[in-house]
């Protein structure tokens, strides 16, 4: 994994962005990276027995809550893609490449990871997952405007989309 690149885009580097957009190995690099936020979210919630964070129940196997999640999250991901993906083509009528967005929304899950770093600190969750998913969608709209060319406002727009397809997939219960 790019670790580099993950930090400029951390950082909301535009240079992160181009790379994406030229490195097919970006996309790779987006599932490790999705991969890995749930896998941290599973383990503080088993092995450090933190309770309260989103989107996990305690008391369930870890091994079971780590695959719903895993697939919740992965859905949602793609899912949510695609939501910005119809929006700019049917809504915005740009011309764009699904897989100029997929390393985008991919990277912008890197700011969840610190959800049970915070619960475990006792802070707030829902002040934690509102300035993380400030800091996440900061990052794809940095990465709209980059590599698909959007205004502003549109790609405000379709970040808050697909973080609203987001919590809505991974928050179904059961799911």
């Amino acid at each position: 994994m790019e670790t580099q690149r993950l930090w400029q885009a951390l950082q909301l580097k535009r240079d992160a962005y181009v790379w994406m957009q030229f490195n097919q190995s970006a996309n790779g690099d987006a599932v490790l990276i999705v991969g890995l936020v749930y896998a941290v979210w599973v383990l503080f919630a088993s092995v450090l027995n933190t309770s309260g964070l989103p989107f996990l129940d305690t008391g369930f196997d870890a091994v079971s809550q780590f695959i719903q999640l895993f697939i919740a999250g992965g859905f949602a991901w793609i899912i949510g893609s695609g939501a910005v993906y119809a929006i700019s083509t049917f809504i915005f009528e740009s011309r764009v490449n699904f897989g100029a967005i997929v390393p985008i929304t991919g990277y912008a899950h890197a700011p969840l990871v610190l959800v049970p770093l915070v619960a475990r600190l006792s802070f707030p969750i829902g002040a934690a997952l509102i300035f993380l998913g400030i800091w996440s969608a900061a990052m794809m709209v940095t990465g709209f405007q980059s590599n698909l060319d959007m205004t502003q406002e549109r790609a405000i727009g379709s970040a808050l989309t697909a973080m609203f397809v987001w919590v809505l997939l991974v928050g179904i219960p059961g799911f």
